[in-house]
């Protein structure tokens, strides 16, 4: 995998990874895009060292890490508000179990922001909506928003009616620890109470200035979603295909900076 951000260095890395593979600059590029970090997932650890031997040191190199021994964040938890404090934050959890969490803000590893269009789909005059996005149902809309799924619909139907389909932003983000432990919150059911003064009256404003926040407190990393937003740019640019993307992306970010 890389060792930086590889779209900062596309243009220098899309003719070695091209010679390494034997492809194209255009499938090299692919790869690049593609691999969300990643360069190869399912190399031998003799090929590994020959691609990163091929690479060397060019925009910060690559390095290989056997699969078994890549740190796999935890299922999210669901996060309600967050209030800061000098050495650290206290989370708000959703759960009754364990409503609150304090961490320090060096524990910090990976700050993300997601989003991807999912269909709706309307059956009854009165707007009743059940998700039915493969992606949220990946995801979870649970663990996305903090609401019941049974909240979105899905109760049997006495008359069949002809459905409306639409689409619709989900944006939602996440807070990564270093151990893997991990938080999700969406932005339209999250306080921002803690943003004091910086608070906005849109929850849209408030989602771009918690990452300008967690950026400028912590050591953690930024993913490429995080990135757009402090420079006030939309999440489609991002181009989340589906969950697989943003996930791996996480994935790499929790990673890298332990393989340094």
């Amino acid at each position: 995998m890389f060792r930086e951000f590889p779209l900062d260095h596309l243009d220098a890395l899309a003719p070695v990874v091209a010679q390494v593979y034997g492809v194209t600059d255009f499938d090299a590029r692919t790869r690049i895009r593609k691999g969300w970090g990643f360069l190869e997932r399912e190399a031998t650890e003799d090929e590994a060292r020959r691609i990163v031997g091929a690479i060397g040191d060019l925009a910060g190199g690559t390095v290989g890490i056997d699969n078994a021994a890549l740190l796999t964040p935890a299922e999210p938890k669901v996060m309600t508000g967050a209030e800061p404090a000098e050495n650290g934050v206290t989370l708000h959890l959703q759960s009754l179990q364990d409503p609150t969490r304090v961490i320090e803000w060096s524990e910090v590893g990976v700050v993300a922001a997601g989003g991807f269009t999912e269909e709706v789909i309307v059956r009854e005059a009165g707007g009743n909506e059940q998700k039915m996005g493969k992606m949220m149902i990946g995801l979870g809309v649970f663990l996305v928003t903090g609401m019941p799924v049974g909240m979105f619909g899905g109760r049997r139907k006495k008359k069949e009616i002809t459905p409306v389909k639409s689409n619709q932003m989900i944006t939602f983000g996440r807070v990564v620890v270093r151990s893997g432990e991990q938080f999700a919150f969406s932005p339209d059911h999250f306080d921002f109470s803690g943003l004091g003064e910086k608070k906005q009256m849109n929850a849209a404003g408030n989602f771009r200035t918690f990452f300008g926040e967690w950026a400028r407190r912590t050591p953690a990393r930024l993913n490429f979603g995080a990135r757009l937003l402090l420079e006030n740019r939309s999440l489609t640019f991002a181009n989340y295909t589906c969950l697989h993307d943003f996930e791996t992306e996480l994935l790499w970010l929790l990673n890298v900076g332990m393989a340094r």
